[in-house]
């Protein structure tokens, strides 16, 4: 039997209608951390993602811990959070320097500095929380550099720099939230990144791929183009907008209609009526998806197609309307992580949870996600910080 190389990994997962958390370990010769504990428990205390009742909230991630560590007779040793909430964004932003070193080599510090000047120039910074800053493009007098940038000689480094962010106010909230449950927390990371890591492809990711998250209440958007995120977003349209749909244009309880939408109840009128309903809302949806896409000129233009997840991916003419609607392959994610997990993980509302126990600290650098968030996030992160006033 393969030896446990540490202890447990918590993901946990803040949604609209539930929370969620997996537990998971590291095993000598699995490439993939080893869930050995899930925990999920419907919550009231948010609304759109964001935290409305701390208490709640607290008690729930205090239980999560708790559970999975009583369950699984491994304790803790680095917890994750994933943020999917209304709010969270991103921006591309371009930050300029004069290289300091007397032979004109670029240096990190040269870089840091410019990605520095474009933190400034985030919009409404001032309300925000950087959560992941990605730099993505490096010019050197004018001219673009591919690969290592570092050692070029030139005079004026611009750099293009993903800031992706977070309402600052949300951000308090929840860190308060985690801090009452006495939770020590290794990081929070944008929820799309996480669930990509299992329900991407590097060869997607290369290609231009993006994966849509439809939950209850928010539906996120990540697209990924030569391995880096282009775009995180968020639109305030979920699973429950298709519910209250249900039951209004079909005189019902929102508790018929949620089980019709799942496919579970008798239907009170034609299957027709139902799919005009649902259709509607889902081009409503596909419509607000194409405006994100334009703001980085993706709109039909990306070879890998969208793979979709969440909890409400599998609501009945989803793959027809978004095929026709935003013209590019759909595929909803299903199988991927029943194959990583050996059937422990059943739904790809699952995937945040899991692909955070991805992101723990490890002797090995070998994900491709993991060494993007350490080599540019956090080393950035952590100066960008310093160079702050």
């Amino acid at each position: 039997m393969a030896r446990n190389i540490k202890d447990m990994i918590v993901g946990i997962d803040i949604g609209s209608g539930s929370l969620r958390a997996v537990g998971a370990i590291r095993e000598e010769g699995i490439k993939h951390p080893v869930v050995i504990a899930t925990y999920k428990k419907s919550i009231d205390g948010i609304l759109r993602g964001n935290i409305i009742n701390e208490e709640e909230v607290t008690r729930a991630i205090m239980d999560a811990v708790d559970s999975l560590e009583e369950k699984s007779g491994h304790d803790s040793i680095h917890t994750l959070i994933s943020l999917g909430a209304i709010g969270l964004s991103s921006n591309h932003v371009n930050g300029q320097t004069q290289v300091s070193r007397g032979d004109a080599s670029v240096t990190d510090l040269d870089i840091e500095k410019a990605i520095h000047e474009a933190h400034r120039l985030v919009p409404d910074i001032r309300n925000k929380a950087i959560v992941h800053t990605i730099p993505m493009k490096y010019r050197l007098d004018g001219n673009d550099v591919h690969g290592n940038i570092i050692g070029v000689r030139g005079n004026k480094l611009e750099v293009k720099t993903l800031f992706i962010t977070y309402p600052l106010q949300c951000m308090v909230v929840l860190k308060k939230s985690l801090e009452n449950a006495k939770i020590r927390v290794t990081d929070i990371v944008a929820g799309p990144i996480a669930e990509s890591i299992p329900l991407l492809t590097k060869k997607q990711k290369v290609a231009g791929v993006a994966l849509i998250n439809i939950g209850a209440e928010v539906t996120s958007i990540l697209v990924y183009e030569n391995n880096i995120p282009l775009l995180v977003s968020t639109i305030g349209v979920g699973g429950n907008d298709i519910t209250k749909d249900i039951a209004l244009g079909m005189k019902i309880t929102l508790e018929d209609a949620e089980e019709i939408k799942c496919g579970r109840g008798s239907l009170p009128h034609s299957k027709k009526r139902l799919e005009e309903i649902v259709e509607a809302r889902l081009e409503d949806l596909c419509e607000k998806i194409t405006k994100e896409f334009s703001r980085i000129q993706r709109q039909e233009l990306l070879p890998a197609g969208i793979v979709v997840c969440g909890s409400s991916s599998l609501v009945t003419r989803l793959e027809y309307v978004f095929r026709n609607e935003l013209k590019l392959p759909i595929k909803i994610a299903s199988t991927e992580l029943l194959k990583l997990t050996h059937d422990t993980l059943r739904d790809s509302g699952w995937a945040r949870c899991y692909g955070l126990t991805f992101l723990a600290p490890q002797d090995t650098e070998n994900d491709i996600i993991k060494e993007l968030l350490t080599s540019l996030f956090i080393r950035v992160k952590k100066v960008i910080v310093q160079f702050l006033p």
